[in-house]
């Protein structure tokens, strides 16, 4: 497995992914080694971590990620050939490297999993729809953070078809969603080359948490605070929900760029005493919040790709509450609702129906401990196996 961190340099939920796969694929007895860019001694460092052998390299720059990484990519799956029967690429940014080694002449087989849409949109969200140089250039500047950043865009704009030629060549491809599968077929990848294996969780582990008796009604959130996830249209349908049922109490735990305008925007609706922004919390908080949580919210307005936030809500036993995109409801099922993308009104009568009925809230209760099981970490670990004993075949 390659990618450009790993534990305990974990940047975010492909990278607690790629560790779950490797230490859950050693446990069954396969032998994995992770290699990592991510070495900040200067050297190269081994060691060996819960049945994973990691190799840590160090490389000159993390900016314009899927460019920087291209060739010290290349140059480690061609390092490591001989001890390789397949290589896994997590995350998007090493794609380009594995193209790049395959474009020279490289034999062992090469697959990645796509959980974002970095093989073909710079910044990952894919936002803006058609992607040509001025729209790729207008995103990688509105997301640098100083005036060296938003000049270096320029030439990664411009290369990018590059990079989105390269991310093409490799021999497989692992979609976490349907709807990231369509995604990128739609933008040239070879669909026969594509298979959906989605996210997964422990769910032997969730299902020993019981839940926590309270008064009223628990909303919660759990996420990146960012404009592509919705939690300003959570708040101002708070607001609503709030003025009509007063025992109801509204949660949101992570950290991020709009934090702080969030703590703002609840005083501005005049709902800060009803809302508990806990910011970013240890696994052991957040395990409290979803024991009393009696519905989970996902406003995403972006084409979320997985969200397992969703699963962990549904191994809580808390029905979700998600918007219609992306791979939102297809991750749900029938174990919560949907409602229309960025829509308060919608999003309003969606969580008063389920307050004003807690019969329904029971029902979905119920269906979550059904649906969670389609995503436990074993099942998905032995679809993995056997997807790679198939592209390695040739298959």
């Amino acid at each position: 497995m390659v990618g450009e961190y790993y534990s305990p340099n974990l940047i975010g939920g492909a990278e607690v992914q790629a560790m779950r796969r490797a230490e859950g694929l050693a446990k069954m007895g396969v032998d994995v080694t992770v290699v990592s860019l991510d070495s900040n001694r200067g050297t190269t460092v081994n060691e060996t971590t819960n049945g994973v052998k990691i190799i840590r390299y160090a490389i000159r720059t993390h900016k314009g990620k899927m460019l920087a990484l291209s060739l010290p990519v290349a140059k480690v799956l061609a390092k490591h050939a001989h001890e390789a029967d397949i290589y896994h690429l997590y995350n998007t940014h090493p794609l380009p490297g594995g193209g790049l080694y395959k474009l020279q002449g490289g034999k062992k087989k090469v697959i990645a999993t796509l959980e974002n849409y970095g093989g073909y949109c710079p910044v990952s969200t894919a936002m803006a729809g058609n992607c040509n140089f001025s729209c790729r250039y207008s995103c990688l500047s509105k997301s640098s953070v100083n005036l060296k950043e938003k000049f270096i865009s320029i030439p990664y704009a411009l290369v990018y078809p590059v990079i989105e030629a390269l991310s093409r060549k490799l021999d497989g491809y692992i979609a976490v969603s349907e709807y990231v599968m369509q995604q990128y077929a739609a933008r040239g990848f070879d669909a026969n080359r594509i298979r959906v294996i989605p996210n997964s969780i422990d769910t032997n582990d969730y299902g020993k948490r019981p839940k926590i008796a309270h008064d009223g009604i628990n909303i919660l959130y759990a996420g990146r605070m960012s404009k592509e996830k919705g939690v300003d249209v959570l708040l101002r349908a708070f607001q609503r929900i709030s003025s009509n049922y007063q025992d109801t109490r509204l949660i949101l735990v992570g950290d991020g760029p709009l934090l702080e305008s969030y703590r703002l925007l609840t005083k501005e609706l005049g709902i800060e005493n009803k809302v508990v922004i806990a910011g970013f919390t240890s696994n052991e908080l957040l395990e409290y919040y979803f024991s009393i949580a009696d519905v989970f919210v996902h406003p995403a307005l972006w084409h979320e790709p997985f969200g397992i936030t969703l699963l962990e809500a549904m191994a809580h036993g808390v029905p979700v509450l998600a918007s219609n995109v992306g791979s939102l409801s297809s991750i749900v099922k029938d174990a919560g609702l949907v409602f229309d993308m960025g829509s308060v009104e919608d999003l309003t009568n969606k969580l008063a129906a389920l307050i004003e009925n807690k019969n329904s809230i029971n029902g979905l209760v119920t269906r979550c401990k059904t649906v969670v099981t389609d995503y436990s970490d074993y099942k998905i670990l032995k679809t993995l196996i056997d997807t790679y004993e198939s592209i390695i075949a040739g298959s």
